[in-house]
């Protein structure tokens, strides 16, 4: 209302929005509910735990600039990060438009005080008017948190030819990359570790050792179109003297890398250029090529009971990186975050593109130094005898008596690919039998291990408790009168090395250690472990990538570009997932006590799947506990009596 130059107040015409609220005016016809200051207040108080608040000033510190200057920041960090976490906890979009109408319309006064934000406007107007200010400042703050920890900085407002796209490449700074990167890992890992601390000391000490299963996610950039390095320069040699207006338009997203979906991955050095794209993709049987990053991901499992549940499979630590580029180098940052947990190294599972293919003094040798204990699939070329020192044999990460028969040898290769002489794959049965017979031939230690790790181990046949008994040893006289397993003379080597002549022979820990495991491979215990840890590290990039929860895959939900912004929205993500999969496992439990499980249903039951446990399964003709068969025509489904 205003006095007009004649002295008559001016009334503003009513705006007719139909049956349109405000409110919907406002918010672009989207509901909008506030936040409680508890649930403001509880991820406030997370975000603090992380530590990352200090870290974020040191990096600012580190990175200022003299001459600087500038109005103070209107949107800290702190809001930023604390406003991240009550998006995710919705399962909203992770935009900046949505995280500056959170700031401006869905706190109260109180949770605008805790984050240090400036009072809002509360007439309709004023708020309309403010709008644009209120995502200039978030937009602000946020690029600003990312400017510390990112690796690769380039211009994303527009999309580049591919001489920019080159000479954006030769103008990076490796040195900052590293740097950069360590700080992002960082960031990630606070979150998760944050997370991890904020179970019951009961859930966290549920085991002694922290056992992990880890793989790699592929997540979409905003902008998908990519391209080969390969092929860069025949793309920039075709652009010379061309009208730029009239060149095609390149990829907005430099720093990415051609994901083979189908096909065995490449594991190619940090610094070294990847080459992956259609032609190699051809040659090397990779197959659907899309743009894009990785998410590393390390998953909590249980080597001790893997059948139950102690605790919930959180994601432990985290990393992002380029496609093809340093696999088994972020796997080894993977252990070593997962270390912060405060518990000791245990087991580590992986697929066939981890320990199955990668160098050994990559991945092997620093995880061995770790204290990390591999728990993987063999490639099928390193079945069977592989090498041999001093005349033991190495098959599948155990050394044993050369004098094993052949048959016990190759049980796995049998059992994988079936009898060289055309016989056929053998069964179950016969495979653990023969695994079994193995054990009697394995080299045993005599001594610990010394100071520099090495270790005299001896034959099987020395000792005061030997397994076999062999024509070219002596039976150790306090050895105790049992049955054991003979040693045919047809079976011993033509040449006798140092393991049939000598009491012992010295054995670094690191010999054997590209085919180390914790258990014997295709055993059962192996089985039921690489199982269970092979299924939570999927089920959990599953649940991520599941629409209606984080759709950590999708780019629709993060709209901001660059390698940065996708690392936060990874660490964001994973968090919102841990502390959800908490909350579920501790509400299970309560459940659990207020429903106790009927006593009468045996303990195995319980543990087959639901379709097993209620319904009559007809193809293995099993039925429910209690239930009775029913002939003729009858649903597949048997009521308990």
């Amino acid at each position: 209302m205003s006095i007009l130059n004649g002295g008559e107040t001016y009334v503003p015409p009513a705006r007719d929005f139909g049956n349109i609220t405000p409110s919907e005016v406002l918010t672009r016809g989207r509901t909008v509910n506030p936040f409680t200051h508890e649930q403001v207040a509880t991820a406030e108080e997370r975000v603090r735990k992380t530590g990352m608040l200090e870290r974020l000033a040191t990096w600012h510190a580190q990175d200022h600039v003299e001459g600087g200057g500038g109005r103070p920041a209107i949107i800290s960090e702190r809001a930023i990060l604390t406003g991240m976490l009550l998006l995710a906890s919705e399962h909203k979009t992770l935009w900046i438009s949505t995280l500056a109408q959170l700031f401006q319309q869905r706190l109260d006064a109180e949770s605008r005080t805790l984050l240090g934000l400036p009072p809002t406007a509360t007439a309709f107007d004023d708020q309309l008017r403010t709008q644009k200010q209120w995502y200039r400042n978030t937009h602000n703050a946020f690029h600003r948190m990312l400017s510390v920890m990112d690796p690769f900085p380039q211009d994303r407002h527009f999309a580049i030819n591919y001489t920019q796209v080159q000479a954006t490449i030769d103008a990076h700074d490796h040195d900052h990359e590293r740097r950069m990167k360590a700080r992002l890992d960082e960031f990630t890992n606070a979150f998760l570790h944050m997370t991890f601390m904020e179970q019951s000391r009961k859930l966290r000490r549920a085991t002694t050792n922290i056992d992990i299963s880890l793989d790699q996610t592929f997540i979409h950039p905003p902008n998908k179109k990519g391209f080969s390095r390969k092929g860069l320069p025949s793309r920039v040699k075709a652009e010379r003297g061309v009208n730029p207006g009239q060149m095609k338009s390149g990829p907005v997203e430099v720093f990415a890398g051609l994901y083979p979906r189908k096909g065995s991955r490449p594991d190619i050095p940090r610094g070294a250029t990847d080459t992956t794209g259609p032609e190699e993709a051809r040659s090397k049987g990779y197959s659907d090529l899309v743009w894009g990053w990785m998410a590393n991901i390390a998953v909590r499992v249980d080597s001790e009971k893997p059948s139950q549940r102690r605790f919930p499979k959180l994601a432990v630590s985290a990393t992002l990186s380029q496609p093809n580029i340093a696999v088994s180098e972020e796997a080894v940052a993977l252990m070593q975050a997962a270390l912060s947990t405060g518990l000791n190294p245990g087991l580590v599972d992986a697929d066939k593109d981890y320990f199955a293919k990668a160098v050994t003094a990559r991945l092997h040798e620093p995880t061995f130094n770790l204290g990390f204990t591999p728990s993987t699939d063999y490639r099928v070329d390193r079945l069977g005898v592989q090498e041999q020192k001093a005349g033991a044999e190495l098959i599948e990460g155990t050394y044993y008596c050369p004098s094993m028969p052949a048959v016990l040898k190759d049980a796995t290769k049998i059992f994988v690919h079936g009898d060289e002489r055309g016989f056929g794959r053998d069964d179950d049965e016969t495979f653990y039998i023969r695994r079994n017979a193995r054990r009697d031939y394995e080299l045993r230690p005599k001594e610990k291990p010394d100071e520099k790790g090495r270790v005299p181990m001896m034959c099987p046949a020395l000792g005061d408790s030997p397994t076999v008994t062999c024509p070219l040893r002596e039976l150790s006289k306090n050895a105790i009168d049992k049955e054991r397993t003979a040693i045919e003379e047809e079976n011993l080597p033509s040449f006798m090395d140092k393991i049939c002549k000598q009491h012992s022979v010295s054995f670094h820990q690191s010999d054997g250690l590209r085919q180390r495991q914790a258990f014997p491979y295709k055993s059962k215990e192996w089985d039921e472990f690489h199982k269970h840890a092979r299924n939570s590290i999927e089920s959990l990039n599953d649940q991520v990538k599941d629409g209606g929860t984080e759709q950590l895959e999708l780019s629709t939900r993060r709209r901001v570009r660059g390698f940065a912004a996708a690392g936060v929205f990874v660490a964001i993500l994973l968090t919102n997932y841990n502390l959800r999969t908490i909350a579920a496992f501790i509400q299970e439990e309560l459940l659990a006590e207020l429903n106790p499980p009927d006593p009468t249903i045996p303990a195995r039951e319980k543990l087959k799947r639901r379709r097993d446990r209620v319904w009559h399964n007809p193809y293995t003709n099993t039925y429910p506990v209690g239930a009775k068969p029913v002939y003729g025509p009858q649903p597949l489904y048997v009521a308990r009596t």
